[in-house]
């Protein structure tokens, strides 16, 4: 029977051993799966995806992030001198040295004292230091909000930058697409030629010049390839990502909307922009700072309070034989105040009133400054939604016009009524339009962004 007991126990301990590693194996596969919110190169990302990732993903918001919990961490650190500081202090003295009634040791007695040993806690707590410490606080808020801001900036540019990266994969793809289809318009024209040139129907400098005409569209080709992996790079580290990879991307609508008013649009900017919100912040800081530099010309009231318990390790034998101090213990406490005020300081709290000041007027500069480059943003990405929508109505016309443009003359050197040359230049004719067309319509797209970004209202729906 203990037998039995002793092989069911290490039954039941192999069995739990098993399942620890069990355990333990999944729970390491599972750190090795990717998150399912990271894509994964060559799946499907849609538009909202690059973006959301790029909000999880982007280390800048992450720096951005954790400068604001550094801000809030000063908050703190400024805050605790409203409250009582509590000290445990153990002091020993020997010689001509003693502990005093603070806690402290000092040697202030001519001649030799008992070894004393004295364990306390010691309080200290401010009582007043006429608004020093509570413009300190309010002036380190206000650097919080702004760092809080700061976040919101680099996360608007985060979409920015990764909206821009994946019309740019669009475009590259799209250009893909043309040059492709030019090669196969050029192969069908080599064909053609070559066909022509054995029943001796067209020359031999026909078919050379149809062969290098194919030749220049792989090159254009391969060089479209190469650019669409640079842009999908682009995109990878836009969203926060790391090394090469491609996506399935889907296909964002081309709609044309009226233009708004331009004025609109700049006061707009100006309400919601973040880092101008963080630069009105960051003036309201230093006008706390500069009140809390003039506080310090009228000092500080503190308090102290001290509880502590001293015993004599050592007696006290003058002559050498008789005992003048057996030793004793002894509890004890004590209380006490302080006034401080500045009567002369060689001009250092006025230098640090003038610092204050002048960083003020830094800061209110700054934000002038900012102010003035967002309405230049919102004017320049405004200009340019209007601009590449009228090269959009342009390009559709010439692509149509080349075309048609291009059917003519190849029905025009099959009836050999054209040259070779006159094939070519339409194809890179029509090349040139499709380009030209895919060009504005994703300038169009990417100016939406570029405004949106302007005007502060992209970022707030993530």
């Amino acid at each position: 029977m203990r037998r039995d007991k002793t092989t069911n126990a290490s039954s039941w301990l192999v069995c739990a051993l098993a399942g620890i590693a069990f355990g333990v194996t999944i729970s390491f596969a599972e750190d090795k799966m990717p998150s399912p919110s990271i894509p994964v190169p060559g799946a499907a990302l849609t538009w909202e995806q690059a973006i959301r990732t790029a909000v999880e993903k982007q280390p800048l918001i992450k720096v951005a992030e954790h400068e604001s919990l550094e801000s809030q961490a000063v908050v703190k650190q400024i805050e605790s001198a409203n409250y009582p500081q509590i000290t445990g202090i153990y002091s020993n003295s020997g010689g001509n040295t003693r502990v005093l009634a603070n806690l402290g040791v000092s040697g202030s007695l001519p001649k030799p004292t008992n070894y004393l040993t004295t364990p306390g806690v010691r309080a200290d707590f401010l009582i007043t230091d006429f608004g020093q410490t509570a413009h300190r606080i309010l002036s380190q808020k206000s650097l919080t909000a702004a760092a809080e801001k700061a976040v919101m900036t680099s996360k608007a540019l985060a979409i920015l930058n990764v909206e821009q990266a994946y019309l740019n994969c669009l475009k590259q793809q799209r250009l893909v697409e043309i040059a492709r289809e030019v090669m196969n318009e050029r192969d069908l024209i080599r064909q053609q030629t070559e066909a022509f040139y054995r029943r001796q129907l067209r020359s031999k400098l026909d078919l050379d010049f149809a062969s290098v005409e194919f030749n220049r569209a792989e090159v254009v080709l391969i060089k479209a390839q190469n650019n669409l992996a640079v842009a999908f790079a682009a995109l990878n580290t836009a969203m926060g990502l790391r090394g090469p990879g491609n996506y399935v991307l889907e296909q964002v609508l081309l709609t044309m909307t009226p233009s708004p008013n331009p004025e609109t649009l700049v006061q707009e900017a100006l309400n919601q922009r973040p880092e101008l919100l963080g630069s009105k912040d960051r003036i309201q800081a230093a006008e706390e700072a500069l009140k809390a530099a003039k506080a310090l010309r009228y000092g500080s009231v503190t308090a102290i309070g001290t509880l502590g318990y001293t015993w004599w390790g050592r007696e006290e034998q003058p002559s050498g034989k008789a005992v003048a101090n057996p030793g004793a213990k002894q509890g004890w406490y004590g209380l006490g105040g302080t006034s401080a005020f500045p009567l002369y300081t060689g001009g250092r709290i006025e230098g640090q009133i003038d610092e204050a000041d002048a960083r003020k007027g830094e800061t209110q500069a700054t934000t002038r400054s900012i102010a003035n480059d967002i309405v230049l943003q919102v004017v320049q990405a405004y200009l340019s939604r209007l601009t590449a929508e009228q090269q959009i109505k342009v390009s559709e016309e010439k692509v149509a016009q080349a075309r048609e443009a291009l059917t003519l003359a190849r029905e025009r050197y099959k009836a050999s009524l054209g040259s070779i040359l006159d094939v070519t230049t339409a194809t890179t004719d029509l090349l040139s339009a499709e380009v030209g067309l895919a060009e504005a319509q994703y300038d169009y797209r990417a100016s939406e962004a570029a405004l949106a970004f302007a005007t502060g209202v992209e970022y707030a729906r993530y």
